[in-house]
């Protein structure tokens, strides 16, 4: 393998193309074909920790949020999903492990504890950073970075807010700085394929060819290369995520937090339940993204936008959640939009492009691989729509909502959302709390997982375990007592640490 193409020059196509070129061998080269004639879907987007784990591999920290305008997310701010007029944190990544690992070391006692006592999660750490809009820096230096030292390992994920062009194009820059990495402008308009039905070549607009010996599909929604080629069968999350279309717009925040110091630049994403969906508001140091996305079948787009006031819409999109079926097929990997795509919530998107390319990269890409194959992209593709699946049900789970003020959260809270896989998940949740064990089938791999302490977060402020039965769980292991006791000593010592913790505003201008 001598040659690898990416189609498409968003955050997923430049982004698989630092993932590969910190892969790959320096003698194999990236060409990345993209054209300016094809909008971005980019909205303003909130990542995961992986992807600011990959910006801490890749580039300066300081010189990336400075240079695009990022900022951090420290989780997310759920406003009116269970009920008008309240709302939650869901810090990221958020773990605390009693003393005693009893009765086994991934054992969540602590948000057990907050269940049998019907408390709010918003004593953790991360949730009174979000609270105060407090960073997870003093005096200059990662938090993360200090208990790392001294508590092996122990670290506090943290992730970004981006303006997803000005990302983009940090990206591009940065590929382009490496001698086997180059750009093509370009529009796809057709392929060549070998009588095996692999990619020969690509046909741009102007007529030029591109050709090489591997094909990555960051198309996005048109996925171009990957449909195009084979029978690729679109499995729809119609009947389990209602919502389908989006109206898209932002706010200068600029003007908010330089003209006016008592209005902090948020550090989390605000998801903001509405009749018919929810809203999305994404702080960057000069905007605030925002989008409205809804249920087509419940409302329309100017009932939408009548709901949102006096906005400017830049954009209305219309998407079908779901994933395609094969997404590996002889020489042609997709990833990003191309692959799937379960509606903007918990910003699974660039989530989703980082743990494919991750996965085939770790797992299956060799510079010898045999293309044709096709034992080993089936199992790459069972891995990949497991992964998918478990997406699915994640979010459905954010709905199932006591809302009852319209037919919309009538609809997405009904148990006739729910898959065989979630539906199996709250049955064994009607009999014991959530452990680590309940995300893992037989020896399916689990690369994908999103963690026991998010489905707890959304459980806790969804209300949707029972507290009698976390009770008696905590009395049965004998363990109550002291999980109070850890819970409250813990939280004293993060008010005594919170004065310390620089404000949001202090530090991006300081950067």
């Amino acid at each position: 393998m001598k040659t690898i193409a990416i189609v498409g020059g968003g955050t997923a196509g430049w982004l698989t193309a630092h993932q590969f070129l910190r892969k790959i061998n320096p003698e194999i080269k990236i060409v990345v074909v993209s054209s300016s004639q094809v909008p971005v879907i980019g909205v303003g987007e909130g990542t995961t920790g992986l992807f600011t784990e990959l910006i801490h591999e890749l580039f300066d920290e300081k010189e990336f949020l400075k240079e695009t305008e990022s900022t951090y997310k420290i989780g997310i701010r759920h406003s009116d999903w269970d009920e008008v007029g309240k709302s939650f944190w869901s810090p990221l990544g958020d773990e605390y492990s009693g003393e005693s690992s009893f009765p086994s070391p991934d054992y969540d006692d602590v948000r057990v504890w907050h269940i049998a006592n019907g408390l709010e999660y918003d004593k953790s750490f991360q949730s009174r950073l979000m609270a105060e809009n407090r960073l997870h820096i003093s005096n200059g230096e990662s938090i993360y970075t200090k208990l790392h030292e001294e508590h092996d390992g122990y670290s506090i994920p943290v992730a970004y807010h981006l303006d997803s062009h000005k990302v983009g194009e940090y990206l591009k820059r940065k590929a382009l700085e490496k001698s086997n990495c180059s750009h093509v402008e370009g529009k796809v308009v057709a392929l060549a394929q070998d009588k095996d039905g692999s990619i020969h070549h690509l046909v741009l607009d102007d007529d030029r060819e591109v050709e090489a010996d591997f094909y990555i599909d960051c198309s996005g929604f048109s996925r171009i290369l990957i449909n195009n080629i084979t029978d690729n069968n679109f499995v729809s999350y119609d009947n389990d995520l209602l919502v389908d279309s989006a109206l898209v717009f932002t706010r200068d925040s600029r003007e908010l937090w330089y003209e006016d110091p008592k209005t902090d630049i948020k550090n989390y994403t605000h998801a903001h339940a509405l009749k018919n969906g929810w809203m999305w508001e994404i702080p960057t140091q000069t905007r605030m993204g925002c989008g409205y996305t809804f249920s087509s079948k419940f409302t329309d787009k100017d009932k939408a936008y009548d709901e949102l006031g006096d906005v400017e819409i830049k954009k209305h999109i219309t998407f079908n959640s779901g994933r395609i079926e094969k997404h590996w097929f002889k020489n042609v990997l997709s990833t990003g939009l191309a692959s799937g795509f379960v509606e903007p919530l918990e910003a699974i998107s660039i989530h989703a492009t980082i743990l494919q390319n991750q996965e085939f990269l770790d797992n299956y890409f060799k510079p010898s691989l045999d293309l044709t194959c096709d034992a080993i992209q089936e199992q790459y593709n069972e891995d990949v729509n497991y992964m998918w699946d478990n997406f699915r049900d994640f979010l459905v789970f954010h709905y199932i909502s006591h809302r009852r003020d319209t037919d919309f959260w009538i609809e997405s809270s009904s148990p006739e959302r729910w898959s065989p896989r979630l539906t199996r998940l709250m049955k064994i949740w009607g009999c014991r709390m959530p452990r680590v064990t309940d995300f893992k089938i037989g020896k399916s791999n689990d690369f994908h997982a999103m963690g026991n302490p998010l489905w707890y977060n959304i459980a806790i402020g969804m209300n949707i375990l029972d507290p009698l039965l976390a009770l008696q769980e905590l009395n049965d292991y004998g363990i109550y007592d002291a999980t109070e006791t850890h819970c409250k000593n813990t939280f004293d010592a993060i008010e005594k640490s919170l004065p310390s913790m620089v404000k949001t505003n202090d530090y991006y201008v300081h950067i």
